[in-house]
């Protein structure tokens, strides 16, 4: 009589097929995600010193950013198209280097925006509507007179500080090398001087210390000692400015 046969598998064959499984699993796993693509440092450091470039609005020190920024951005661009299969970061890079050239330049043009118009230290700020004269009597404005205490020995009553004013230059025949121009409130009063009816709106300026300019078109800056000629000269502006600025 034949013995029957035993009904639970052997515990090597168990153990046989645990061991097939498990290496079945590791051989698979390493596989499981084959497009994954490790991100590069220097992208990462692109894409945030470029965010940080907004900071060339305040100062242009920090234009360190945006430099640092498309130095990295470049250097993560070459590296990710030299091993594409394995590397990622494409985008990110370029927009760092894009968000670092953006705020670079839009950051130093506002810097010489802001100080073209900045009113430099040491100087006060005047305006033509302020220099106008009376229209009853024709007298200088007595806030003028205020702001002219001293008297030279010409007798032209001189400013304690420095003005700074904004104006465009009267139109004239030279073109280079300018060192006395007349400074008027409109760009149509240079092109048309029968406008200018009252001496008032005009301003003589004399560029000091060898400063020489081109003629212009756009609006000017200057700033500098400020004189007023009391004596009633008809036809000649009672105001003068030695300039020393020139912007």
């Amino acid at each position: 009589m034949s013995k029957p046969a035993d009904p639970k598998p052997h515990r090597t064959e168990f153990d046989d097929a645990l061991k097939g499984y498990y290496q079945d699993h590791d051989e698979v796993q390493p596989n499981e995600n084959p497009d994954y693509r490790s991100l590069t440092a220097e992208s990462v450091g692109s894409l945030i010193l470029g965010c940080l470039s907004v900071l060339t609005f305040i100062s242009l020190i920090f234009l360190i950013f945006p430099l640092l920024g498309i130095v990295l951005g470049v250097l993560a661009i070459r590296k990710i198209l030299q091993a594409a299969e394995e590397l990622s970061g494409l985008g990110v890079s370029t927009a760092g280097v894009a968000l670092s050239l953006i705020f670079a330049i839009a950051g130093i043009s506002y810097q010489i925006y802001a100080y073209s118009f900045e009113i430099p230290p040491g100087y006060i700020e005047i305006g033509f509507a302020q220099l106008a004269a009376d229209p009853k009597t024709g007298r200088i404005p007595q806030e003028i007179i205020d702001r002219t205490p001293l008297v030279n020995e010409q007798g032209l009553r001189v400013s304690e500080v420095p003005v700074f004013i904004e104006g465009y230059m009267y139109p004239t025949r030279q073109m280079t090398d300018i060192d006395r121009f007349m400074l008027v409130p409109a760009i149509e009063q240079g092109k048309f001087g029968s406008t200018t009816r009252n001496p008032t709106e005009m301003i003589e300026v004399i560029l000091s210390g060898g400063l020489k300019v081109p003629y212009r078109t756009g609006l000017v800056r200057v700033g500098g000692t400020f004189y007023v000629n009391e004596k009633d000269t008809a036809g000649e502006t009672p105001y003068l400015i030695e300039a020393d600025l020139f912007r």
